[in-house]
């Protein structure tokens, strides 16, 4: 008989099981949401990469122009990428300089994600490659 109750007394209980089922699961839903986290963020980080990449290809088309004209342009990647970046936007100002006539601001952003709620923006200031014809200052009594 003892020998009987020495190996029963050295197995575990339902019980003790049950409680270690539920701490592996637990710590597995833990993991699990971690994980789930991690992978939002590297589609973010994707995300910002391509936003970037897409503007400075914007910015290099800016600057092929040299001096672009002044004013508003927008649209979708439609046209240079078809088929992909179906969730991003873009919109280009070039602002003039009320100090500087021959320098433009140029600003990209590039609108993206879920309802186009995230943005990447890109500034650069251009100068004009030609320069100004200068103007003969009138003398007074002339």
């Amino acid at each position: 008989m003892r020998r009987i109750a020495q190996s029963f007394s050295a197995a575990f209980t339902l019980l003790e099981v049950m409680i270690a089922v539920a701490f592996i699961g637990i710590a597995l839903l833990a993991l699990l949401s971690l994980h789930h986290s991690n992978l939002d963020s590297v589609i973010r980080g994707q995300n910002l990469t391509e936003a970037a990449t897409l503007a400075q290809v914007l910015m290099a088309q800016a600057e092929v122009e040299r001096f672009p004209p002044l004013g508003v342009t927008q649209g979708d990647f439609s046209q240079l990428y078809p088929g992909q970046y179906k969730n991003f936007r873009w919109q280009r100002s070039v602002e003039g300089s009320s100090i500087f006539p021959d320098i433009r601001r140029v600003r990209v952003q590039v609108l993206y994600g879920a309802g186009r709620v995230r943005s990447f923006t890109l500034t650069e200031f251009m100068h004009n490659p030609v320069p100004p014809i200068p103007v003969p200052n009138a003398q007074p009594g002339n």
